[in-house]
């Protein structure tokens, strides 16, 4: 047993990001093959187009937000909600335009050690990420 330091990192100029964003790691990506990071979002505030090479289980803690994907589906995110975004697949998450929203992310490490957990893209765009 060990503790864990949960201390936020505010993402501040950081193309991951628009808005204010903070998030400390619940479980290190370097402990262990499971990755999970307590992330909050302030209002409007979202990640950039990513991905993760073995897929994403995103859950709301508290607040409202918001998945979207690339074709366009979005998927609501309130608190006890959980969001499975599949191997490889493009999408973002962030808060909604009138609340914050802090989530668990948890994912897996690619085992052959040659692809990243996370591929980033471009930031997403205002009319991208227009959900109400």
């Amino acid at each position: 047993m060990r503790a864990v330091d949960m201390t936020p990192t505010t993402f501040t100029d950081d193309p991951r990001f628009t808005g204010s964003v903070s998030g400390a790691d619940f479980i290190p990506s370097t402990d262990t093959a499971l990755h999970a990071f307590v992330v909050s979002f302030e209002v409007n505030s979202r990640t950039a187009w990513h991905s993760h090479a073995n897929g994403q289980l995103l859950i709301c803690i508290s607040g409202h937000g918001f998945v979207g994907t690339r074709d366009g589906q979005q998927f609501e995110l309130s608190p006890g909600r959980a969001v499975w975004t599949e191997p490889g697949e493009e999408h973002w998450h962030g808060a909604s335009q009138h609340s914050g929203m802090t989530h668990l992310a948890v994912q897996t490490r690619p085992r052959d050690g040659q692809q990243q957990e996370v591929d980033w893209r471009e930031p997403v765009t205002d009319e991208e990420a227009k959900a109400e």
